[in-house]
């Protein structure tokens, strides 16, 4: 059955502008990728489609008119035939403006110079065009352009992703943004500052920052073992950032947040170049507000005296680009030198100075063998280390450490266009990433104070290693169109495998920690510590190996246009995750899961300005290389509470009843250079307890034989309609449900119960592992083969451990959101565009990470560690913000003179109170303050307070420079919170020390929004 039917895509721009607002038009065209609403049929790393449909001036489709689609500054060329619909279809694009020449008999020749193709999409217009010989009425002669229709106004019904794109320079000229990812991210509606605790990163649709994927030109750039963040590169060296925040395609996993793929710039057959330099000085900057702590005997000490700090960074572009043979090769360089520095002092003066001043270096070239084929080289070196001085009070030398972070990036690209309905790429790239932290301080021990004191000796850091981290992409995607096949497809599929490689070694400063902990006025831990008594906890951990993880995945995706007003899109995609422990040996391993992925659009009209839409999805993450090193390696790591006499010497007094006799002793020793400050003295230890043993586990003892990979659903609906204007408004309702983690659980707390149930005596009860600790799915049951080193009487049988004995709920995180926006584009006047989300995100699991604590062993959090923990962990989750607005936008004062503004505004955080598990009842330790109980009694996650709410407005200046050199010189000006707006931004959650001893610096504020800020600029480009 053959349908001769027209498709949304060819139908998209049936109206046309042209006559009085042709001029408007095309400058719309021009610009509308400063930030629109992501678009389009074709998914894809690097490059876009160009699909229209051509007709006359009363609307007719001109069919078999020729069409030569020529890439501006590039061999990219393509000649192809409107069908009978006066339809037509260029795939396998290079994101950029392309000429568009239409000819043929019965129509009269014209050229548009300037169509954008922007990456991931199928940029669709409706070219009009006039007849040869006869009436023009009505059209609108531009010399030999003929405006046909605005991309601005069209309404995307080819796929139900949600997200923003950015064209990052445009965007750049226009708003006052950080030079950084996360300031584009930010932009999409749906997006949430993470906690700070994990550097700048992004929470994407109520997950957690450690479940995003990132691209660049199509590699795998993500930092795969705690997947927070990843290899970065300078604003400069970008082109445009596509940031999918839901609704994304088969082609696209590994992630249950966001995926952000991005495209570098590109030469082309002219000699382009430039230079900048922005510059944050510290004289420019607002003081924050000091932070204080309250000790154990009342007086107060200040933590951050934010008075003394200093910022400053100063960061310069050189990049040149152009032809190395023209027509054929093209090159892109950027060298981009920076200096970045900041100084903290604490309450007790100590200062700590960090610089980085590495520079980045990279570039980019194109290789056309014929406009058929290309061939891309992207390299770039991100490698840095970030120095950290600790000047302590009085001291005439810092202790120094070194953190080594990044690495190289190459990948390699080919793409090619067998025929107009057939293209294939393959691409190939390798990357690292410095995982080292070391200082001149290694072989001292960590010595670590309270109440503000902090790290008073040793490796500033606590943790040193030494590790890297390396990964090899293969990847290969195919595209193929299939017309007038009950109705029109357009297939794309393929296959990747990511084999990743970790090396590790890991221990404290000086191979053992002391954390003193201070008196308490009544008696902890039972009577253990009489009252008056400090203690302090002797931890050691060493842990360390070589590991492998394989990571692979097939999809198949069809957007398929079943009618002039149905378009759906069906896909399919199967990902195999394997890890590896130090031997060699697979621990955990998941079959091919499959993830389904249906969208559907429709023309609610017929009049192609209003769709509605609706989409559901399965996404899987892969499990992190660390959990591979905590579990799979030989870690020893052991803890000791003991009450002591001295601290290196220096006795206490115990007839003092001054409480914070403690804190000068401790101090006293960290002043004493050269001393330990080993505690002396020591009791016997009140508590014991191994958390690993340093033996190797076999891998079948190591994770739950039922394991399976995280994973959540997702749907959405959507609706989208644009205005005779040009003014787009949409919503879409958003739910998104995790239904399984991989977490890791002490089994100590649980065996005797099983072998109680299982009639084994408490003589034959073993331990699972040589930790006790196993990899599972909570809420699930437990089916494990123990290590027959640890439970002999077992001798390696598999046995399954029942869910209600495991005594941990099921992992729970749901999240809900509305959001509305609005967009005008930017006409070469103004542009205006916002959103408002409405979202609840509870659970009682933020995701990877856990900002509670700040903890990013991902996959390895002390959410379910052990059974107590997890009573009132269900409720608001960290990233959980009720409302969130954002609006920005440009105006042109003069030809030269743009202003530029970004409002952002956010309501707060949830916290509870999180103590020291309170009973004696064996469900849990009463040490560590993780559990969700202060003073006895249950205070579940999110509610107990509430923070502040976040508002920032930022404001540009840039002025085009009139001077007399080619090319363009611009000085611009970016004030960042331009009210001083000094709102909390996080408060300390932890309501108690001990089970029975409070705390006072719980709800105490722990840091301010950033204050106001100027960066300066100028820049030059030829």
């Amino acid at each position: 059955m053959i349908l001769n039917i027209r498709t949304i895509r060819q139908r998209l721009l049936q109206s046309t502008m042209i006559g009085g607002t042709a001029l408007m038009a095309l400058t719309a065209v021009s610009a509308t990728m400063l930030a629109a609403p992501t678009v389009a049929v074709a998914q894809d790393f690097t490059s876009g489609a160009l699909t229209g449909t051509v007709t006359d001036t009363a609307g007719n489709p001109v069919s078999g008119a020729t069409v030569v689609v020529s890439q501006n500054g590039a061999p990219f060329t393509r000649t192809v035939t409107t069908n009978e619909s006066g339809a037509f279809r260029v795939s396998g694009a290079p994101i950029g403006r392309y000429s568009v020449t239409i000819s043929g008999a019965g129509i009269e020749t014209y050229t548009d110079a300037s169509v954008p193709v922007s990456i991931g999409s199928a940029s669709t217009y409706e070219f009009t065009v006039a007849s040869s010989g006869g009436s023009t009425a009505g059209a609108t002669d531009l010399g030999d352009v003929i405006v046909v229709g605005t991309r601005a106004a069209a309404v995307d019904f080819d796929r139900t992703t949600t997200g923003i794109t950015v064209d990052v320079q445009e965007t750049f000229d226009r708003l006052p943004i950080a030079r950084n990812l996360t300031s584009i991210q930010l932009l999409a509606p749906g997006t949430t500052p993470g906690d700070t605790a994990f550097g700048n990163e992004v929470s994407i649709s109520g997950s957690s920052v450690a479940e995003n994927v990132y691209y660049i030109n199509g590699m795998n750039v993500t930092n795969f073992r705690t997947f927070v963040g990843g290899n970065t590169v300078p604003f400069d060296f970008y082109q445009q950032v596509d940031v999918k925040t839901g609704g994304y395609q088969a082609e696209f996993g590994r992630s249950t947040g966001g995926a952000v793929v991005s495209v570098t710039r590109s030469g082309s057959d002219e000699f382009h170049g430039g230079a900048n330099i922005y510059w944050n000085p510290n004289g420019l900057r607002e003081t924050s507000k000091n932070v204080s702590r309250i000790n154990p005997d009342g007086t107060t000490t200040l933590t951050a005296n934010n008075d003394l700090d200093e910022r400053d960074s100063l960061e310069g572009n050189v990049w040149l680009s152009g032809p190395v043979i023209k027509d054929h090769v093209y090159f892109f360089g950027l060298y981009n030198p920076r200096d970045i520095s900041q100084s903290d002092t604490n309450g007790i003066g100590t200062r700590t100075d960090v610089t980085a001043d590495d520079p980045f270096y990279g570039g980019k070239l194109d290789f056309y063998l014929n406009p058929d084929h290309r061939l891309e080289v992207t390299y770039f070196s991100d490698d840095q280390t970030q120095t950290t001085d600790v000047w302590r009070a009085g001291a005439t030398q810092p202790e120094t450490t070194e953190a080594l972070f990044g690495g190289e990036t190459t990948i390699y690209r080919y793409t090619g266009n067998f025929t107009d309905w057939f293209t294939l790429s393959a691409t190939y790239g390798t990357n690292s990433f410095n995982q080292t932290v070391q200082g001149t301080a290694d072989g001292d021990a960590s010595v670590v104070g309270f109440s503000g004191q902090g790290t008073l000796r040793g490796n500033p850091a606590q943790l040193i290693e030494t590790g890297i981290d390396e990964r090899e992409l293969f990847r290969i995607d195919a595209d193929m169109y299939l017309d007038n096949f009950f109705g029109n497809h357009h297939f794309r599929f393929g296959f990747d495998q990511e084999n990743l490689s970790s090396t590790n070694e890991q221990s404290f400063s000086g191979g053992i920690q002391y954390v003193y902990r201070g008196p308490s006025a009544n008696p902890q831990f039972n009577g253990a510590v009489p009252a008056g008594s400090p203690y302090v906890r002797v931890r050691v951990l060493n842990s360390g190996g070589s590991f492998e993880t394989k990571q692979s995945a097939f999809y198949i995706q069809d957007a398929w246009d079943v009618t002039e007003r149905l378009s759906m899109q069906l896909g399919l995609r199967a990902e195999k995750f394997q890890n590896m422990n130090a031997a060699g040996d697979v621990f955990v391993e998941t079959d091919y899961d499959l993830s389904p992925r249906i969208g559907v659009v429709y023309d609610l009209m017929g009049d192609q300005k209003t769709r509605v839409s609706g989409f559901y999805g399965r996404y899987y993450l892969p499990i992190a290389a660390n959990t591979n090193i905590r579990m799979a390696g030989s870690e020893l790591f052991t803890d000791f509470y003991h009450l002591y006499q001295n601290v290196g010497g220096f006795a206490l007094d115990p007839s003092n009843p001054n409480l914070n006799t403690h804190a000068k002793v401790v101090l006293a020793c960290a002043a004493d250079v050269g001393n330990s400050c080993a505690p002396g003295g020591l009791s016997t230890p009140f508590i014991e307890q191994v958390n690993s043993d340093g033996s190797t586990a076999a891998p079948s003892s190591l994770a739950s034989a039922n394991l399976e990979a995280q994973y959540q659903d997702e749907f959405i609906l959507g609706i989208q309609h644009t205005m005779d204007n040009g003014w787009r408004v949409g919503a879409n309702l958003t739910y998104r449900d995790l239904k399984s983690v991989m977490e890791d659980f002490d089994t100590g707390y649980i065996i005797d119960a099983y072998c109680a149930s299982a009639g084994i005596s408490a003589a034959n009860c073993g331990q699972i592992n040589g930790s006790g600790y196993v990899l599972l799915n909570p809420g699930k049951d437990l089916i494990i083969t123990p290590d027959a080193a640890t439970f002999p009487f077992l001798a390696g049988k598999e046995i399954t451990i029942p869910a209600d004995i495991l005594d941990i709920p099921q992992a729970e995180r749901t999240y809900q959101a509305l959001e509305l926006t609005i967009e005008r584009p930017w006409d070469g006047k103004w542009s205006l565009q916002g959103s408002a989300v409405f979202a609840k995100s509870e659970g009682n699991i933020e995701g990877g990470v856990k900002s509670d604590n700040g903890q990013d062993d991902t996959g390895l959090t002390q959410d379910f560690d052990e059974p107590g923990w997890t009573d009132g962990a269900f409720g608001l989750l960290p990233n959980h913000r009720g409302q969130t607005f954002k609006l920005f936008g440009s105006y042109a004062l003069t030809d030269s003179v743009t202003l530029g503004a970004n409002v952002f505004i956010q309501s707060p955080r949830h916290y509870g109170c999180i103590g020291p598990y309170p009973f004696a009842d064996g469900r849990a330790n009463n040490t560590t303050a993780t559990a969700w109980y202060c003073d006895g009694k249950l205070t579940p996650r999110g509610s107990q307070f509430t923070g502040e709410w976040s508002k920032r407005v930022d404001l540009s200046l840039s002025w085009d420079l009139d001077l007399p050199l080619p090319g363009r010189m611009q000085f611009r000006a970016d004030a960042f919170n331009i009210f001083n707006i000094q709102g909390v931004a996080n408060y300390q959650e932890v309501g108690m020390l001990t089970a029975t001893n409070p705390d006072p610096n719980y709800r105490a504020i722990t840091g301010y929004q950033t204050p106001r800020n100027i960066r300066v600029g100028l820049s030059y480009q030829f």
